[in-house]
């Protein structure tokens, strides 16, 4: 039989294994990992809570198999646990690995030696002569032995468990494997389905409080922000210029709507015009549009912890920006050349461009620091909202502060003095550098200042449960001059499409098919001859 045929683990657990849990639990599961791959970093937390759930139910067994071919450090972060093992601190060198995966070089090791008291003379002794490099190969051979493939891979009752590496479907399966009937009704499908939809967003963002079911906690509210972030940062040029286009356009809704509503009721025009100038604003954040100030701000939590640099957040602006006053500028074009208004509705339009380019530079550059952390505020609170309601009249209530505090909101102060130059009353850089400029710095100061020193500030734990953060992590090179999150999302979007098309010759979640053979393959020769 091949070894890919085989699903079967051929050596028992012994007491020579690495084992946490009792000898008698009902349920044993064997894994076969890599410190270095991804992908095994990704599914420790779900082990981790999987342990915690099943108690002394499991007896968790781990082995090494290390793809030297891919994963450069593999091997020598093996041999180093097994070096803490041989001082009685396996786990806790096991663990320090898995959390510090982007950190496994020799003196990265020395380091954590040091960290868990171990006698480092004889930790870097063992490293340099190679003493524990059979037993990571006895490992390794155990694997292909037993039809392992790919890293991680894991023997549930010494079956192989070909099933999605997630939490859900693993403890579900464990369950069915010790009979263990509590798990099991809690894992029942339909069970699952409203629990995932209740708990936890596809982004890993919660839909629900922990500690209280219908309110959030700052940490909550902050990995719903970052999901949002997430989305935003996959998408394509195209898709975000033409959602950015869209929502300039929605905002010239807000300009016609608060123009035709002043000039119906002119002897009240401050608190009658105003009422519908949220309009575009509603329409933008129940729509789902990309608009600079409020789905823009969203990202800046990824470059706050490091999962994107500024050169990807500046590019995602300059598009949105750009996307945005070009779809205002049509509907101020039109509005200008047109008879769409009636002289009443017109007369109200060009007030608005002329008392926006009456104010100071610096007048601006503040009032729009305002609206920038009203702004930001709404995002905040909407992340916080579990319902359509809510959050209507949340950014309805918030965004209607706007004019009635006489601030300035970037996209659509560009509408309103665009009409003027459209209309001929004014220049084109009279509009850019009179009031387009100090504006869009105000906003964006406000925003993130309030993003950055409040929010951010007041949260603790800043990542998604089951998610490598560490792995995502850039350097401070990356995140000041690379545009390397593009490869990170393209890579988890690989393995989405790997998890959605898994098929029996392949694991979910695992390096790919191609690299496991080759290495494997290389990995057998070595050993043999």
């Amino acid at each position: 039989m091949s070894q890919t045929e085989t699903a079967t683990l051929t050596r028992s657990v012994s007491d020579r294994d690495h084992i946490r849990g009792s000898d008698d639990a009902p349920v044993t599961l064997v894994q076969y990992s890599d410190y270095e791959c991804p992908y095994c970093g990704d599914i420790y937390p779900i082990v981790r809570r999987i342990q915690n759930r099943l108690g002394n139910r499991l007896r968790y067994v781990f082995r090494n198999f290390p793809l030297t071919q891919q994963h450069p450090y593999a091997q020598q972060a093996a041999e180093a646990a097994e070096a803490a093992s041989a001082q009685g601190k396996f786990w806790e060198m096991h663990d320090l690995l898995y959390q510090n995966q982007n950190a496994l070089r020799r003196s990265d090791l020395i380091r954590y030696a040091s960290e868990l008291d171990l006698d480092t003379d004889r930790f870097v002794d063992e490293l340099d002569a190679g003493t524990h490099t059979q037993r990571v190969r006895d490992d390794f051979l155990s694997g292909i032995h037993s039809g392992v493939n790919g890293s991680p891979t894991f023997y549930i009752n010494g079956e192989r468990y070909d099933g999605p590496l997630e939490f859900e479907p693993l403890l579900a399966a464990l369950a069915d494997a010790g009979n263990l009937v509590d798990i099991q009704r809690s894992t029942q499908q339909e069970n699952q389905e409203l629990r995932e939809t209740i708990d936890r967003s596809r982004r890993g963002a919660p839909a629900a409080g922990e500690a209280v079911r219908d309110m959030f906690s700052a940490d909550e509210i902050f990995q719903r922000v970052t999901a949002t972030a997430d989305e935003e940062v996959e998408r394509s040029t195209r898709l975000l210029f033409f959602s950015g286009l869209a929502a300039g356009l929605s905002v010239g809704a807000t300009f016609l709507a608060r123009s035709a509503l002043t000039s119906v009721n002119p002897a009240d025009a401050t608190v009658t015009g105003n009422l519908l100038y949220p309009i575009g604003f509603i329409i933008i954040v129940l729509g789902s549009y990309q608009l600079f100030t409020e789905n823009t701000l969203t990202p800046v939590t990824l470059v706050l912890t490091r999962l994107a640099s500024i050169p990807q957040l500046l590019r995602l602006w300059t598009i949105v920006l750009a996307a945005n006053v070009i779809g205002a500028g049509i509907v101020a074009y039109l509005l200008a050349t047109t008879s769409t208004l009636d002289p009443a509705a017109v007369e109200a339009a060009s007030q608005f461009g002329e008392h926006a380019l009456s104010v100071s530079w610096m007048g601006l550059f503040y009032k729009g620091v305002f609206a920038g952390g009203l702004v930001a505020t709404m995002v905040w609170l909407g992340h916080a909202a579990r319902d359509t309601l809510t959050r209507f009249l949340v950014v309805y209530i918030i965004m209607f502060t706007i004019p009635a505090a006489d601030l300035f909101h970037c996209v659509v102060g560009a509408c309103e003095v665009l009409f003027l130059v459209f209309a001929g009353e004014a220049s084109l850089l009279t509009a850019l550098f009179g009031f387009f400029v100090p504006v869009v710095i105000g906003n964006t100061v406000g925003g993130v200042v309030f993003v950055g020193l409040v929010n951010f500030s007041m949260t603790e734990n800043r990542r998604f449960p089951e998610r490598n953060r560490r792995r995502l992590e850039l350097s401070w090179g990356e995140w000041l001059f690379g545009t390397r999150l593009s490869e990170l999302y393209k890579s988890k979007r690989r393995r989405r499409s790997t998890t959605a098309a898994s098929t029996p010759a392949s694991l979910t979640g695992t390096t790919t098919t191609e690299e496991r053979d080759s290495d494997i393959d290389e990995r057998t020769n070595d050993t043999t001859d």
